[in-house]
Order: structure tokens, then sequence, then C-alpha cells
């Protein structure tokens, strides 16, 4: 799958409970979000997606985000769908306006779905390219990559922020 920099950055190591990623121009630490499974292995209802980081450029440690990252940044909100079991509507902090779907498939097993290139997608990451220049970083473009649903082809789509 092609697209910008992204290619460069490390590919964290997958686990059961990794939903996907997002990387930024930065640096290459990595943000990851994970399905929270209790020991039964179904999502936990009020906490669904454990979000923390990949500090790869400090021995690759993990970290918990700080709550203004929580709060502005790369938190989520998640609500539990209606007469559907274990799925949930989740909005990231950042961009509220992107529908995503986290649906348990099996036990200890999750995915998330969004729309990538007008196809219904499983996302895999995102990357995010940022003028960093001023106080608060100004997004100029974001990358997502997934695999479309329908046809299990890997799909990318590119979208320009002009703001």
């Amino acid at each position: 799958m092609t697209g910008g920099d992204s290619e460069k950055y490390p590919i964290p190591t997958k686990t059961k409970e990794q939903l996907f990623y997002i990387q930024r121009n930065h640096n290459r630490n990595t943000i990851i979000y994970d399905a929270n499974f209790d020991k039964n292995g179904n999502l936990i209802k009020n906490n669904p997606i454990n979000v923390y980081w990949i500090r790869y450029e400090e021995q690759s440690q993990k970290m918990e985000l700080r709550t203004i990252e929580k709060i502005w940044a790369y938190g989520v909100k998640c609500s539990k769908i209606e007469n559907a079991q274990n799925q949930y509507h989740v909005k990231l902090v950042a961009d509220e306006d992107r529908k995503l779907t986290l649906k348990q498939n099996n036990p200890f097993n999750a995915s998330i779905y969004t729309i990538i290139a007008q196809k219904y997608s499983q996302l895999n990451h995102i990357y995010i390219f940022a003028d960093n220049s001023g106080f608060w970083p100004k997004v100029k473009y974001i990358e997502l990559f997934g695999k479309d649903v329908a046809s299990g082809k890997n799909n990318y789509e590119k979208i320009i922020i002009n703001k």
C-alpha cells in the first residue's frame, strides 16, 4: 500500500488487541488503539478502547496518554450501539465527524471500521502530517490505510485539510 511519508515509520507489532494506530510527521512515536477486553474476552462496556503511546524515540517504551492528549488530540469517545451486541460508535476527539464502528467478532477479537476512499473498510492505521511551527500543530493532511471489507483489497485515502 502506498502513501506519503508513512512508509518510513516502524510498524508496531500486531497484537490480538490492536485495532489501529496513528503515526505523525513530528516523530516516530506511535499512538496505539487497542480493544479493551474483560477476562472472558468481551469488550469492556464503559471503556472498550485503550489508547497509549509506543515511544520509538525513547527505547520503544509504552506510555499512557497525558490528560491533555486524551481530551484534545488522541482520545476516543465510545457509545454502545443499541440492539447490537458488542458494537460501538467511536469518535476520535480530534475528528468527531469521522464515523468509526468498533465490532467484536469473537472473544478476544475485535475490529474497527470506517469509510476509506468511499468503501466500507477495516481501518489499519492513520498518518497525520502537520505544520509544527506554531503553538498548536496545524494539520495539513491525513492518510487513511485499511482493507475494503467487500473485496478484501488494501485501500488508501489522502484527505487534504484546507484550514
